[in-house]
Parts: C-alpha cells; sequence; structure tokens
C-alpha cells in the first residue's frame, strides 16, 4: 500500500513534481486527487482514473475505486491487481476542485 503526503513530492512552488523521476507519479496522483474532489463536488467525472500498475510488465486494466476515509484522506484501490493507496496533504492544491462553484469561482 503507498501512503503519500502529496506536499513531500511536490516541488517548492508545489505546482509540479520535486525531483524529474516523480513527474508520472505525481501526474497520476493529481489525477486520482481531481477525480476524487470533481465528484465529491457534484462535478461531471467521466470514467474514474486507470490504473498505473504493470504487472508481469503488461498493463493493467483496471479502473481505480476511489473514496474518502477517515480525516478526509483519498483512498484508491484497482479492483484488478490490488494496488492501492491513500493520499494525505491535497487540500488546497491546484488539483483540488472542491474549492471552486459551477461558475468556476473560488469558495473556500
Amino acid at each position: 500500500m503507498w501512503v503519500i503526503d502529496i506536499r513531500h513530492w511536490l516541488n517548492d512552488e508545489q505546482t509540479g513534481p520535486g525531483a524529474p523521476q516523480l513527474r508520472l507519479k505525481v501526474a497520476k496522483l493529481a489525477e486520482i486527487i481531481t477525480y476524487a474532489t470533481a465528484r465529491d463536488s457534484q462535478f461531471v467525472t467521466g470514467d474514474p482514473p486507470k490504473c498505473w500498475r504493470r504487472p508481469n510488465r503488461k498493463s493493467c486494466t483496471g479502473r481505480l475505486n476511489v473514496h474518502f476515509i477517515e480525516d478526509d484522506r483519498i483512498y484508491w484501490i484497482c479492483p484488478i491487481c490490488g494496488d492501492d493507496g491513500i493520499i494525505d496533504g491535497w487540500h488546497g492544491f491546484i488539483w483540488d476542485v472542491s474549492v471552486y462553484d459551477d461558475e468556476g469561482r473560488v469558495v473556500h
């Protein structure tokens, strides 16, 4: 299980990865944060994020189950390969769409 405080993976401006090798991981976490906060705010979200794992060097075909757990952390799990994790520290970042209303204005 991944247990990630997204703040530790970001650059000083907190807008992207803190190191080049984190680029794809931060992009995937950003996708999960955006999906979870959009769905929770009643925005149209489309399909859940795809799993990023490559069991036996083949892309997993699963779509992540994403929901909030205690302490307002985001939990994800892939129903196919079982990859799972928790994201903490996501509040107020550019991927947190829960801070916007229907017209794109910041509400908190």
